[in-house]
């Protein structure tokens, strides 16, 4: 498998796409929650009328059919070559170099842009601000490859 690796300026580029389908995951995440609510709640009475029954089936196929949608956003996205890590919240790592090192830049739903970015074993929690990245060699201006 080929890796591309992103400069942080590529990356932000392409954010905008991908912030249109993480906001589609975002919707069907919530919508998820409200039907797992709603299920668990007609899951719990020991009797059900058939109107009940009715709606605790419908959740229940409803759940999986998001889920199942939500998955072929996750891979749309990935398709752009960026990695999926998370969905609640959503979180994006591109493939990126600092020098000869390997990393990710990491970007979360809720930020504007490409802010951080983190070893390849360090996770989320390693996050470091761009502006530590080395600058590249070929271009005093340009960060992250």
């Amino acid at each position: 498998m080929i890796i591309r690796y992103f400069t942080v300026k590529e990356a932000n580029a392409i954010l905008p796409q991908i912030k249109v389908l993480v906001e589609e995951i975002i919707e069907k995440r919530e919508e998820i929650y409200s039907l797992v609510s709603k299920y668990e709640e007609l899951k719990e009475l020991s009797e059900k009328s058939d109107l009940e029954e009715l709606e605790y089936i419908y959740a229940k196929s409803k759940i999986q059919i998001l889920d199942d949608e939500i998955k072929e956003l996750v891979d749309t996205i990935q398709n752009f070559g960026v990695m999926v890590k998370g969905v609640d919240p959503v979180l994006i790592d591109f493939p990126a170099k600092n020098g000869e090192e390997e990393i990710l830049l990491c970007w979360k739903e809720d930020e504007d842009e490409i802010m951080y970015w983190h070893g390849l074993y360090e996770g989320f929690r390693g996050r470091k601000p761009i502006s530590m990245l080395k600058p590249d060699k070929r271009s005093p201006f340009n960060f992250g490859l």
